[in-house]
């Protein structure tokens, strides 16, 4: 049957219109939309709220599906990919639309919040790590900042020096071989002050976190296969979990921005700037987080807890490794391409 066309009146006379056939198909129509294609039964001219709800919900969800979503998420781990497994996906927002959702709200409150990451100290004779940090102190009228810095060093080799530097001459000379031009700008690197060669590690790093967080969720999928191999579930399945999993991640993240208080000054605080309650209070998102995973685990796939745990600690070690190579791998592109 050929779709019967209709004419609608143009102006301040195009008013809801209901045809007992489809549009777009002919197909009789019972209820608000067409069985075989979809099609509205009602045409109406659009409004403005419809395209701003149409643009917001091709970035974020906010519909009912969302909250839903959100409150299996977070009360029972692991439960909605179970959903999605057996087949109950109608209530629930998609697994990806979900991840996305939630990676644009985290990063949205990065931007927002002017979120102050650990700054990497690199040089040939040590590594290290600092964090800066802004205080309001109070006692005069308008208040005024202070800007304090606590630094830890992981790896300080001072007196090996010409050693360090000796071996790192030896990895020029090989790269060099490979491309002149990369060996230059990572020589320029080094030649570098301190707190240039943080800035430059740190923009590197913020400006590559979105495609390493993406990078790393097919391995942590495939993390979960090889762990899981006598399973016998597919890949796709792990993938939904994987999905899942770090959508609960990205959560617990932006609570921690939203949260008073850096936990992240617990890594560099000592003495002198020691650590307040509201930066132990970060911690709270950031155990729920540790705690969730072998939670989701032994609910989607079962089996003995003892297993399940050390197959969460297998699985927690490699991800961070892989997130820790694509940190240096990205870090290293963008010296040597760019100087």
């Amino acid at each position: 049957m050929k779709p019967r066309l209709h004419s609608v009146p143009t102006g301040s006379a195009a008013l809801p219109v209901h045809d007992p056939h489809c549009r777009s198909c002919g197909t009789a129509v019972i209820g608000k939309f067409c069985h075989h294609c979809s099609e509205p039964a009602h045409a109406h001219p659009p409004s403005v709220a419809e395209f701003v709800h149409e643009f917001i919900g091709h970035y974020v969800a906010l519909e009912g599906k969302l909250w839903r979503t959100l409150k299996l998420l977070i009360l029972r781990p692991g439960q909605l990919t179970n959903e999605f497994l057996r087949g109950r996906r109608v209530p629930f927002l998609e697994p990806l639309r979900l991840y996305l959702t939630l990676s644009l709200v985290f990063f949205a409150l990065i931007k927002i919040c002017g979120i102050t990451l650990p700054q990497l100290m690199l040089a040939p004779d040590s590594v290290g790590l600092s964090y800066q940090r802004t205080i309001y102190v109070s006692g005069s009228s308008k208040g005024r900042e202070a800007v304090t810095t606590a630094s830890v060093t992981m790896y300080d080799k001072a007196g090996d020096a010409p050693e360090v530097r000796n071996g790192i001459a030896a990895v020029l000379s090989q790269l060099e071989r490979v491309n002149t031009h990369w060996a230059d700008n990572v020589r320029h690197f080094f030649d570098e002050p301190a707190e240039h060669r943080a800035e430059r590690l740190n923009q590197g790093f913020r400006s590559n976190l979105p495609y390493m967080l993406i990078g790393a969720l097919p391995l942590f999928a495939l993390y979960l296969k090889l762990l899981y191999l006598r399973s016998g579930r597919r890949y796709g399945e792990h993938v939904l979990f994987a999905m899942h999993a770090n959508a609960f991640a990205l959560l617990a993240a932006s609570v921690m921005i939203v949260l008073p208080g850096t936990a992240m000054w617990l890594l560099v605080a000592d003495s002198a700037q020691p650590a307040a309650l509201a930066d132990y209070i970060q911690l709270l998102p950031l155990l729920a987080l540790i705690g969730y995973l072998p939670l989701a685990m032994q609910r989607v796939y079962g089996g003995h807890w003892l297993a399940t745990t050390v197959r969460w600690l297998l699985l927690i070690g490699l991800h961070l490794m892989m997130i820790v190579a694509l940190t240096m791998t990205a870090e290293f592109i963008g010296i040597a391409a760019h100087g």
